[in-house]
């Protein structure tokens, strides 16, 4: 008699439809690689005015102190794979200073963001900001946003300084 190793059954069905309605967004980087599941689409999430990031919160908002009545914001669920780069101080065209602690690619390197907490990502910052053009919904897919800018590059909209931290 033979030996019975699983009685588990394997079934699929064809006749489904694959869903679009998903609640969570999947994004990858330029080559290809997984790197970002968010609960919203990047396109509808705040647009930071200064380098034009997509800004993900990482903490709920506190009611304001006001005494009106005020919007208490969620946090986003979300979840990054990607690598921390080093800390990077860079100079605005008005002379303010701001650090900055990128996060890279683990596959091809490419930054896709950055906080401004130090690492690990999402340990204690209130946002998590994804440069434009950095991620693509679909695989293999370069987005539309990717290469804005590019003539500008000569201009230097703002200087990048290294820090040891």
């Amino acid at each position: 008699m033979p030996k019975v190793i699983s009685r588990s059954t394997i079934s699929a069905s064809n006749d489904q439809q694959p869903s679009n309605t998903s609640p969570l967004k999947v994004y990858y980087c330029l080559c290809g690689e997984f790197s970002l599941v968010c609960d919203r689409p990047l396109e509808s999430l705040p647009q930071r005015p200064l380098d034009g990031s997509r800004v993900l919160r990482c903490l709920d908002s506190s009611p304001g102190s006001s005494g009106g009545v005020s919007k208490v914001r969620k946090a986003r669920v979300f979840k990054i794979s990607a690598s921390q780069g080093r800390p990077k101080l860079l100079q605005r065209p008005d002379g303010s200073l701001e650090k900055q602690y990128p996060f890279h690619c683990s596959r091809c390197n490419l930054q896709i963001g950055y906080e401004h907490t130090p690492p690990p990502l999402k340990s204690g910052g209130k946002f998590t900001f994804i440069l434009p053009g950095a991620l693509s919904e679909r695989h293999g897919q370069v987005p539309e946003d990717a290469l804005l800018g590019i003539e500008n590059l000569d201009q230097g909209e703002a200087k990048e300084t290294s820090t040891s931290d």
